[in-house]
């Protein structure tokens, strides 16, 4: 692996073989060396590869010439850094994460709490439906709230039950309903999982 830096591109005039000129981008490292330069300077790489700052994989191509882009930080791996992981169209690369060793999934390496963050949210009707679909009725959802002793509790419990435009994973409401009907927070994302598939 080597880490390549980021790169920043500069306008500059070249001539063209016919004699005519015309203004081309030029990307330097850091260091103000050109990145033709910069990749010959080392043996090849199987793979050259863009990091957003967060070092999520933005591009892997074999061919540095394909690897010339601003603002990313780019490095040189070999194919078992790469892992499995393919690029191109359809490629299952595109938003992994490098680790500092190798790419990885990151959902493989993301808390629950960030797991359910990460889940998508649901509809009212597709949130329902599902407590349908396990047999949960609504309007015991609905009884359960107003069972809440407290007053202000119970109606911002009713207002995040019967006014969102989406639910979240995430929402205090699921503990609250999970409580009242014996789910567990790894039932409550079977549930959630499933609906988000339909």
């Amino acid at each position: 692996m080597h880490d390549f830096g980021k790169l920043t591109p500069r306008v500059e005039t070249v001539e063209l073989p016919d004699g005519r000129k015309t203004q081309i981008y030029v990307f330097y490292d850091a260091g103000d060396i050109e990145w033709h330069d910069l990749y010959k300077s080392l043996p090849a790489f199987d793979f050259y590869v863009a990091l957003d700052d967060s070092d999520h994989v933005v591009s892997m191509e074999s061919n540095p010439e394909h690897s010339q882009i601003a603002g990313y930080r780019i490095i040189g791996i070999s194919h078992e850094e790469a892992g499995d992981f393919t690029r191109g169209p359809g490629g299952s690369v595109y938003g992994m994460k490098w680790n500092g060793n190798r790419i990885v999934n990151p959902a493989d390496h993301m808390t629950i709490e960030e797991k359910r963050a990460a889940m998508p949210g649901l509809t009212p009707r597709q949130f329902r439906d599902a407590l349908i679909d396990n047999d949960i009725m609504p309007d015991q959802v609905t009884a359960a709230i107003n069972g809440i002793a407290d007053a202000k509790a119970r109606a911002k419990a009713l207002n995040a039950w019967e006014y969102p435009t989406m639910f979240s994973r995430t929402d205090q409401l699921l503990e609250q309903i999970g409580a009242s009907f014996d789910l567990s927070p790894e039932a409550i994302d079977a549930m959630w999982t499933a609906a988000a598939r339909q």
